[in-house]
């Protein structure tokens, strides 16, 4: 199989001294003791694998287990703040930003949890859509 997307030793940390939780992360303190102690919320810690062409792949997870977060580092609207996002072998999270716009127009989608989805058409219809409005055929 081809691997379409990789994904190696991904973490992104919300707040204005993320060097400060790596450094915390690597010496084993905990999300919950990195938040209290330096007010720098821990979204996605060291994550890693790969997805192949034609592969299903589910994130699932609790409530706040950072599913949303890992999602939203895949196209850069969360910029990870260590790690690396291959996409058929280009570590995107290096793109500036022409490539990313790039990207983004022919490589990556997401529907937003709250809104988004057209009720009056299928899943493959909301698809769809997409293409429909670049002109691209069937």
């Amino acid at each position: 199989m081809t691997e379409k997307i990789v994904v190696k030793n991904l973490t992104k940390v919300f707040g204005s001294r993320p060097r400060l939780a790596l450094d915390r992360l690597k010496k084993g303190w905990t999300k919950k003791a990195i938040l209290q102690k330096t007010g720098q919320t821990v979204g996605v810690n060291n994550v890693s694998f790969t997805i192949n062409e034609g592969e299903f792949f589910v994130i699932m997870g609790l409530s706040g287990s950072g599913k949303s977060t890992l999602i939203r580092c895949f196209n850069l609207l969360n910029r990870p703040t260590a790690g690396e996002i291959l996409v058929d072998g280009e570590n995107i999270v290096k793109y500036d930003q022409n490539r990313l716009r790039k990207f983004r127009q022919e490589k990556v989608a997401m529907v937003f949890q709250q809104f988004g989805l057209f009720t009056h058409r299928t899943v493959l219809g909301n698809i769809e859509y997409g293409l429909e409005i670049k002109g691209i055929d069937k």
